[in-house]
């Protein structure tokens, strides 16, 4: 070989190793911000009037705010869709994982899943082959470990000082040191496509949080007379978006925010009541106008919000009327970074990219199915339909059927069983096919039901009451 063949190869591998960089300097970034148990008129763009959230409204007023997005009633269904693109009623983790029978329910719960299948590629293990760094910080919640699905391991180290310190002045439930752990993810993978999830453990009871928000917040409830959202819970949803503030600002000091997609999710509805409250003050938030709350499959159950901002592809300012489950966001994820679902898994989630980019208004799918055959904590067994404005929700222990007219009842108030039993008829007939295609698990009699024990749970020792430190 003599030495212009040489020098030719030498500069077609340099050449290669720069298309190589080019391309994944391209890849778009993801942040995604998974918020717990937070309600979804809590942030001030779905129309909170009480706690204040400058960060997700910024997020929202450049970006596209979805008003009907939907998770699982309880979180560790919502998360094991969201990394495996799989309806809970498929996957198998249809409750929280740690939680057990009422002893005397008049049900007894299916037996479940603690986590997803071994051989079910998550959207970080197909990120990986794309050149991805998949970090997973805070609340995990779905089975073995993050780790185990293709998240890389996270030095929970802090090393630097500022965020040491923020760390420490805002324990409570961690928010301090998953934003500063996040940030530090931020700026250690800067140069090289990376998706990161930030799980935060608020707003998720008990409801502890610093006490300077919260005296703002005591002022603010005595000034208002708004009595529908605690101090304590207010001042932990504040927390979360101060760390989506600080997560944003970072975005834009490394000089990323152009190429990156940042998310926003909650992984249920949010809570009326919270067990670590003492009567009367057992109020946490409100879903007014949606009914009831976290652990139910009425609106305020399952309906969240979600916020995306895209720069470049999505346009600010924008609102979205499509309906979207967690595993739709498994689909979108991969989509976005250029991965390839295996052809073998089978999924349930169609990707949002088309209604993100304005290619259309609406995909085409217009019912999803929500299977919660529990009797755990305050559950009752159910399985719901939405298709289209129409939803139908139905009982197991006495078969009782509702139905309701969205467009018309968002907050559930008017049962349409009768006056257009035809429609309940197409709806119920439509669950209970998709029921029998998933094999769906049901609940069976609980020989041990006793009617004046029904209520009582069985005893978890997470449900202690917890004091601040």
């Amino acid at each position: 070989m003599n030495i212009q063949t040489t020098m030719l190869f030498i500069g077609l591998g340099i050449a290669s190793l720069a298309n190589i960089a080019l391309a994944q300097s391209n890849k778009p970034n993801v942040l995604f911000v998974f918020i717990d148990d937070l309600g979804w008129k809590d942030l001030g763009c779905y129309g909170g009037k009480f706690i204040e959230t400058p960060a997700a409204d910024s997020l929202a007023a450049e970006g596209m705010k979805f008003t009907q997005a939907y998770a699982s009633p309880v979180c560790s269904p919502t998360r094991a869709s969201l990394i495996s693109g799989q309806n809970a009623a498929r996957h198998g983790v249809w409750e929280v994982i740690g939680v057990n029978d009422r002893p005397y329910a008049k049900m007894s719960s299916p037996l479940r899943k603690l986590e997803i299948d071994e051989n079910i590629q998550t959207y970080a293990d197909i990120l990986n082959k794309e050149g991805y760094t998949c970090g997973l910080i805070g609340k995990w919640h779905a089975g073995r470990t993050p780790q185990a699905h293709g998240f890389c391991k996270i030095d929970k180290k802090i090393h630097d000082p500022v965020l040491k310190k923020y760390a420490y002045e805002n324990d409570e439930h961690k928010v301090g040191e998953i934003t500063a752990n996040s940030i530090e993810f931020l700026r250690k993978n800067k140069d090289n496509p990376f998706f990161l999830c930030v799980s935060h453990h608020a707003a998720h009871a008990p409801l502890i949080a610093r006490d300077d928000l919260i005296n703002k917040y005591r002022k603010k409830l005595r000034k208002t007379g708004i009595t529908d959202v605690h101090p304590n819970y207010a001042a932990l949803v504040e927390m979360a978006d101060e760390s989506l503030g600080m997560l944003l600002d970072e975005l834009k000091a490394l000089k990323l925010e152009d190429n990156t997609m940042v998310v926003f999710y909650s992984d249920n509805g949010g809570m009326i009541k919270d067990m670590y409250l003492k009567q009367p003050e057992a109020l946490a938030t409100t879903m007014a106008p949606l009914r009831w709350q976290k652990g139910s499959l009425y609106e305020g159950g399952i309906r969240v919000p979600f916020i995306v901002k895209w720069p470049g592809k999505v346009k600010p300012g924008t609102s979205s009327e499509q309906m979207l489950n967690s595993f739709d966001l498994f689909s979108t994820f991969v989509d976005v970074c250029g991965g390839t679902i295996p052809q073998e898994q089978v999924t349930d989630g169609l990707s949002l990219v088309p209604v993100l980019r304005g290619e259309t208004e609406l995909l085409e799918r217009d019912t999803l199915y929500w299977h919660f055959p529990t009797s755990m904590w305050t559950r009752s067994p159910a399985g719901a339909i939405r298709k289209g404005d129409y939803k139908l929700i139905e009982h197991f222990e006495d078969g009782r059927i509702e139905l309701f007219n969205l467009k018309d009842d968002i907050g559930e108030t008017v049962n349409l069983l009768y006056s257009e039993s035809e429609k309940a008829s197409e709806l119920l007939s439509a669950l209970t096919a998709w029921r029998r295609s998933l094999d769906a698990q049901m609940p069976t009699p609980n020989p041990n039901y006793d009617p004046v024990r029904a209520h009582e749970h069985a005893y978890h020792k997470w449900l202690e009451p917890k004091q601040k430190k």
